[in-house]
């Protein structure tokens, strides 16, 4: 009874939320949108997909309220995916939402999106709210292999801009001119360290809850982040939308599906091996 009443505002607060992105999304579009010039939303999810999310969590609440657990599963986590699907793009937005605030001159990177801001942000908290209904249940491997892929996946980015700083010219987009990926090589040494801390006896040492909140932070950055151009990439090549993507760039196509590809099985990973850390024991061996 206690366990029953402890989850009571899990499956509510993740029907809430994703009722609450649908019905944003759909005030989103009826409101006049960015002029073509500044709009930075070309290739984000269409608007029927939150529906389609939406959906299937109340399909998976009512499963689970109704105790057919064969079914939750799988309709909760198409749902956890098609949200994040839909938050793509929201670490963006809090950028340029940033520089709007605080007046920092930014250019056209100050313009926001506001409504569909806030459609992203909540489709955001809906798959947050989805997944904590699913995780519980959810079984993690006895090997710490998720750490390790993930801290192999924090470098192909990275390393690919490196590459094309130094003059490398395989898959670059012309005009470069980027200068030092000074910022990118940190959050590399960042991630993978952070990764390694998941799985290896040292990390122990670090606060618990630095982490653990480091891990999921990361996890709900790289998942939004990969599903957006992966999905993207693949709805704008099913005439489902107006991408960015060229696909008679050969650049293009090799930095979406090799580079920001990447980041989705990243976020996987990291949020499997953030799970797995969480339910570890504080002086068990990971």
């Amino acid at each position: 009874m206690t366990t029953t009443t402890n989850r009571r505002p899990v499956p509510l607060l993740a029907v809430t939320t994703a009722l609450a992105a649908l019905g944003a999304g759909a005030v989103a579009t009826l409101l006049p949108g960015l002029p073509a010039d500044v709009d930075y939303t070309r290739g984000y999810a269409p608007g029927w997909v939150t529906g389609v999310a939406a959906l299937l969590t109340v399909a998976a609440v009512v499963s689970d309220a109704r105790r057919l657990p064969r079914l939750v599963a799988p309709l909760g986590w198409t749902a956890v995916v098609l949200l994040l699907w839909c938050s793509g793009g929201v670490v963006l937005d809090g950028f340029r939402a940033f520089f709007a605030v605080t007046g920092i001159p930014a250019g056209t990177f100050a313009v926001v999106d506001w409504p569909g801001m806030a459609a992203r942000a909540l489709s955001l908290a809906a798959a947050g709210a989805t997944a904590a209904l699913l995780l519980p249940r959810t079984p993690v491997p006895a090997r710490p292999w998720p750490a390790y892929l993930a801290c192999v996946l924090s470098f192909p980015y990275p390393l690919v801009k490196l590459y094309w700083w130094l003059g490398g010219s395989v898959a670059r987009p012309e005009p470069y001119v980027e200068g030092f990926p000074a910022g990118e090589l940190a959050i590399m040494v960042v991630g993978a360290a952070g990764s390694l801390a998941l799985a290896r006896p040292w990390g122990r040492r670090l606060p618990r809850l630095l982490v653990l909140t480091g891990g999921w932070t990361a996890t709900a950055v790289l998942a939004t982040m990969g599903a957006m151009a992966v999905f993207g990439t693949v709805s704008q090549a099913l005439g489902w939308i107006d991408g960015p993507v060229r696909f008679d760039d050969p650049a293009g196509v090799v930095l979406v599906g090799l580079v920001y590809g990447t980041w989705l099985v990243y976020g996987l990973a990291l949020g499997l091996a953030t799970l797995r850390c969480q339910r570890a024991p504080r002086n068990a061996v990971r």
